[in-house]
């Protein structure tokens, strides 16, 4: 098949009330893959088609001594030294440490199309053409209720699950039904120490966490969730709390649109992790805490 022949099937994030006929998958933190194998010849290609030869050659070059005749769909993730899957450790590209490609389905092989072959089938042949060896990682199945490996899901550092319909077609391109989502959200308090100005509306808000040593450490901007009486309530906030400086060890660049706030307001957040930066990836605001003093909100029990 040409490179850029398939486009990935995706899943829907909407919950599985009955979960039968359906097999649950890890959800992978890291970069969508589709490899394209015709013997020694490897294309490595992103969920927009774009080449990932370049930045991951140590994948290419191991899938090119399987000699194989297919198209293989994956993630290509690196794991830390507690070994979950650490989304930021891939920005280090070839250099990043305990890299694998972890390959979850097969969409052609030896030339046949088998994207209308129901899942069941194509893992089958997928389990006796791939397996974890090197850089490549055949992406396990679950043996567990849907509950169970959410419990799982949290308790390892997971990004969250897959569930796969038995009898699910691959659609390229396609965000199906077929295969549903569950992502594991943590959420934390922090302290609202400015708001990010366009024109006269609030954008988003800036978020800080207390340093052991005391300091407070800007963990990132909060704009999600935000509704419109909520933006108005920071604003007005603004009148009693707006202070010259940031009372932050680490601000971020300020382009004169921050209003900066002394600690006094405290906003709960959902966020997927914090990263080994101190940076909260996908936060969402979910309401403020009017109950919870500044100083209560620590980094110490936030980063694992």
């Amino acid at each position: 098949m040409k490179p850029g022949s398939f486009q990935p099937m995706l899943p829907v994030d909407e919950p599985l009330v009955d979960e039968r006929g359906y097999r649950h998958e890890i959800k992978w933190d890291g970069f969508r893959c589709l490899a394209y194998l015709e013997g020694n010849k490897v294309c490595l290609c992103s969920r927009g088609g774009r080449s990932l030869n370049a930045r991951f050659p140590q994948i290419a070059a191991d899938l090119a001594q399987k000699d194989l005749l297919a198209v293989l769909d994956g993630e290509i993730v690196a794991f830390n030294a507690q070994g979950r899957a650490d989304f930021g450790l891939l920005k280090a590209g070839s250099k990043a440490k305990h890299m694998r490609y972890a390959v979850f389905d097969i969409l052609s092989w030896q030339g046949k199309n088998l994207c209308q072959q129901p899942w069941w089938q194509r893992r089958d042949l997928l389990e006796g053409t791939v397996s974890s060896s090197g850089f490549i990682l055949l992406s396990p199945l679950l043996p567990f209720t849907l509950e169970e490996c959410l419990s799982a899901a949290k308790e390892r550092g997971w990004e969250g699950i897959v569930s796969k319909h038995e009898q699910s077609p691959y659609l390229p391109g396609t965000r199906s039904a077929w295969w549903r989502k569950r992502k594991i959200l943590r959420s934390l308090d922090g302290v609202v120490v400015g708001i990010r100005m366009r024109g006269s509306q609030v954008r988003s808000f800036a978020l800080g966490l207390y340093l052991p040593a005391g300091p407070l450490c800007y963990v990132g901007s909060v704009g999600s969730g935000l509704n419109q009486a909520d933006r108005e309530f920071l604003q007005q906030a603004a009148a009693l709390l707006a202070v010259e400086h940031p009372a932050l060890s680490n601000p971020p660049k300020d382009d004169g649109s921050w209003i900066w706030f002394r600690p006094h307001l405290v906003a709960e957040v959902q966020f997927l992790e914090i990263t080994p930066q101190l940076r909260l990836r996908h936060p969402v605001f979910l309401r403020f805490r009017m109950d919870k003093n500044p100083e209560e909100c620590l980094v110490e029990g936030e980063v694992h």
